[in-house]
């Protein structure tokens, strides 16, 4: 009678032992459920603000001396001239630049002046050099002119010329015709560049 009461009693425990060992079992594949890999997806959003488009030149350009009545040329290098395009567009740019008469302080206008179709710029004589890492494809140099209308420095295509650019040694070229009655002293003429 004791040995079947042991053997039920065993039974019972051995039913309860696999009882909570399916409970332990089940548990721990449901932790290992809970914790299988999932995949998320974060977009990284980065926005560049537009900036604006620059030049920067030298604040004067001196010519070497003329000899009243000696026709001849003078001529000068405008040794940097500074782009900056930092627009982000692509959109590409032009510079221009126009002189106004050359004339001396004190002096009827016209009488001693020298005309702005003397002066004449050539930017074949530069070179373009591409700032920052900036490429230069795309910008291509103005031929020689006379300022007396706005004539280009150089100019970007479309997609090119985004960055920052220097013009080295474009030659400026004042042509005198050597007249007797030229009134010494300093001549001055303005420049104007503009970029569009």
């Amino acid at each position: 009678m004791k040995t079947k009461r042991q053997k039920i009693r065993q039974q019972i425990i051995a039913t309860i032992v696999v009882f909570f060992m399916f409970i332990m079992v089940s548990g721990t594949v449901d932790v290992m459920n809970g914790n299988a890999a999932t995949t998320v997806y974060m977009n990284l959003i980065q926005n560049f603000v537009a900036g604006t488009m620059s030049i920067e030149c030298m604040p004067d350009l001196v010519f070497n001396d003329i000899a009243i009545a000696a026709a001849g040329n003078s001529l000068a290098n405008m040794t940097v001239f500074n782009i900056r395009d930092y627009r982000g567009s692509g959109a590409g740019w032009n510079v221009t630049a126009f002189s106004n008469d050359l004339t001396i302080a004190n002096s009827a206008v016209g009488v001693n002046n020298i005309s702005n179709a003397s002066i004449a710029m050539n930017p074949s004589t530069a070179i373009v050099i591409g700032l920052d890492g900036s490429s230069t494809s795309g910008i291509t140099l103005g031929a020689a002119a006379y300022l007396n209308y706005a004539r280009t420095l150089a100019y970007s295509t479309a997609n090119n010329g985004m960055g920052n650019y220097s013009i080295n040694n474009a030659t400026f070229n004042i042509v005198y015709n050597g007249r007797a009655d030229q009134l010494a002293g300093t001549y001055q003429a303005i420049v104007t560049f503009q970029i569009n």
